[in-house]
């Protein structure tokens, strides 16, 4: 009952809910267990039993401060054994952490979607043929930022305008006319969705960790329904101008579990396109390459920009090492950035919808856009063009 654990500031970072934020801080702050306990009102082993499940969901992360492990692992895997090497005055030499997969229980969630729809998409698209005066040195990725379709925000709430499922789908619709209409006819045309693509991961319409309420519009199955068409109408309409279309679907934050399922609706939907590539997302890291060029997405929630260098680094030294351009594209901020790490350009990107009712009450706000970026094949990128939403509106 008394087991002491070594909390530091990190653990807030792995708290579920507002009661085990609460007993962090007050760890925090000083106060023992039987403190927090009489503080409460509560059993003290509902205490010890707040701090062991923060605890242990840190560990499992890569964060044991109480013994000397304080390396957070890349989201999407977990810490599997950590060997730790001391000198003759027990000071830490050298730390290896052996990280794997997440081994999430989604198997039902997407078999429970995919079964449903089935019928309307497997092999449902019929190979056309491909456009004429292709450009085979090139490659031009439409990336879309943090699109929260499914998202509801109201004027009156948000001193900004008002999203819906029917303005989400019209703004990426007219977003991708606009581009598709204006990039050159490179080979290959990507449509890299840097998750949160769906403001809401289930019915609960809730977040998947916090579990917060969010502001949803209508039924889920309203949601996951536009989702699936918008992404389908995207890759046709990219298909009139690129000889191949790859689809990336990177899970966000909001959308983990309901971004398997729309990538494997779109794979049953083109599975009989030789023209049409859709990569697998059981890793929160998507990448390829083109040319000379390395191209790695990832969509940038509970990770440094830092971080994410030396674990890109780390698990694709042999492609890291093949590179001349280098590109890291995350999403998650909602706003564009760009740092350089180790000769690599880690870019984050604007997004075409407006804030809700909770990041503008938070003074959270950025520029709408959307961007396609031109990569040649040994020259990396030249060019990009951007659609900002006053035109598409």
């Amino acid at each position: 009952m008394t087991t002491k654990y070594k909390t530091t500031t990190e653990h807030l970072d792995f708290c579920n809910t507002e009661y085990q934020r609460q007993i962090i801080e007050m760890t925090l702050s000083g106060m023992t267990q039987a403190e927090i306990a009489k503080e409460l009102g509560k059993d003290p082993r509902r205490i010890h039993k707040a701090l062991a499940s923060v605890h242990k969901r840190a560990a499992l992360q890569g964060v044991a401060p109480a013994y000397n492990v304080n390396r957070q692992t890349v989201p999407g895997f977990t810490t599997k054994r950590v060997s730790t090497a001391y000198n003759l005055d027990g000071d830490i030499v050298l730390q290896w952490h052996i990280q794997e997969p997440e081994r999430q229980k989604l198997e039902e969630l997407i078999a429970q979607f995919v079964e449903g729809f089935k019928d309307e998409v497997s092999g449902i698209h019929a190979p056309i043929n491909p456009p004429t005066g292709i450009d085979d040195d090139y490659m031009v990725a439409y990336i879309i930022g943090d699109h929260h379709l499914g998202m509801l925000a109201h004027h009156t709430e948000t001193m900004g305008e008002d999203y819906d499922v029917k303005i989400s789908q019209r703004l990426l619709e007219n977003a991708v006319d606009r581009l598709v209409s204006v990039a050159p006819a490179g080979k290959v045309g990507v449509l890299v969705n840097l998750g949160d693509f769906m403001h809401v991961n289930d019915s609960t319409s809730s977040t998947p960790n916090s579990k917060n309420l969010l502001d949803s519009d209508g039924r889920y199955s309203k949601t996951i329904r536009a989702a699936s068409n918008v992404i389908k109408r995207t890759v046709l309409r990219m298909l009139e101008k690129h000889a191949e279309v790859w689809l990336v679907n990177v899970r966000g934050n909001h959308d983990p579990d309901a971004a398997l399922w729309l990538n494997e609706v779109m794979r049953l939907y083109f599975e009989d396109d030789p023209r049409v590539n859709v990569f697998d997302n059981a890793s929160k890291f998507i990448w390829w390459q083109w040319g000379k060029n390395l191209v790695v997405t990832h969509h940038g929630d509970r990770i440094k920009m830092s971080n994410l260098h030396g674990s890109i680094v780390s698990n694709l030294r042999k492609e890291w090492g093949e590179a001349e351009h280098t590109f890291v594209w995350t999403g998650h901020i909602h706003h564009k950035n760009q740092e350089e790490y180790g000769g690599a350009l880690f870019e984050s990107w604007n997004i075409l919808a407006p804030a809700d009712a909770w990041h503008s009450g938070s003074g959270y706000a950025s520029s709408r856009s959307m961007t396609c970026v031109i990569l040649h094949k040994d020259f990396g990128e030249e060019g990009r063009l951007k659609v900002n939403v006053e035109r598409i509106k």
